[in-house]
């Protein structure tokens, strides 16, 4: 589903992702593991097109995207779901209109976006929430309101970045738990992190980075 091979990627001379090669097939999460500066961040840039590579290949769902051309990144991010560390949210639209917001973009029907986003939103534990703001929720609300945003147009490919970075220990395992139901339905999931006391009792595979090598 996922796949990168001999990929390098840089910012500047020392800074970056250098020969990285990994795998990750449909139905699995897999945490990206290193500290701040490590090339976490850079992975999932690079899978969403924010930023070139400079060697290798990046296959997703049986496609090499190496070289995709500019018009065709809004259809390569149709199946992606994206999770920021830092939610992204609109402040003037309610929960509602947030997370209905990709299906809007696909064009499908408001009858059908109703019936998804009160689904979504009672799955990740947003029920009642509906109609309220932003500014009005908490920070586990909002990451949750991020997710369900990423998770509604049911995305084959999930890529979060410190999903949990500014959340407390009991509402980032219930984010974690959400991001594994995502797997149940054949996504495939990869999340930085360096939080490995969060992780480590999942007993999940995890991909570790230190200055954009891939540590053994």
């Amino acid at each position: 589903m996922i796949q990168f091979k001999n990929v390098t990627a840089t910012y500047t001379s020392s800074a970056g992702i250098f020969d990285l090669s990994f795998e990750i097939p449909k139905g699995e999460i897999v945490f990206l593991m290193g500290p701040t500066g490590s090339g976490k961040s850079t992975v999932l840039r690079t899978i969403y097109k924010e930023i070139n590579i400079e060697k290798g290949k990046i296959i997703l769902d049986g496609e090499d995207i190496t070289r995709i051309k500019k018009r065709q990144v809004p259809f390569l991010r149709r199946k992606i779901g994206m999770i920021f560390q830092d939610f992204k949210l609109i402040p003037d639209r309610s929960v509602y209109e947030n997370i209905a917001l990709p299906l809007r973009i696909l064009g499908e029907k408001s009858k059908l976006i109703k019936k998804e986003v009160y689904e979504i939103c009672e799955k990740v534990g947003l029920k009642d929430k509906e109609k309220v703001y932003p500014r009005h929720l908490s920070g586990g609300e909002q990451q949750r309101v991020s997710i369900a945003r990423a998770l509604i147009k049911k995305p084959r490919i999930i890529l979060a970045d410190e999903p949990t970075g500014n959340l407390d220990p009991v509402i980032s395992d219930d984010i974690l738990d959400i991001m594994e139901i995502a797997t149940e339905n054949g996504a495939a999931v990869l999340m930085a992190t360096h939080n490995f006391p969060l992780i480590q009792p999942r007993k999940k595979r995890f991909i570790e980075l230190n200055k954009g090598l891939k540590v053994n």
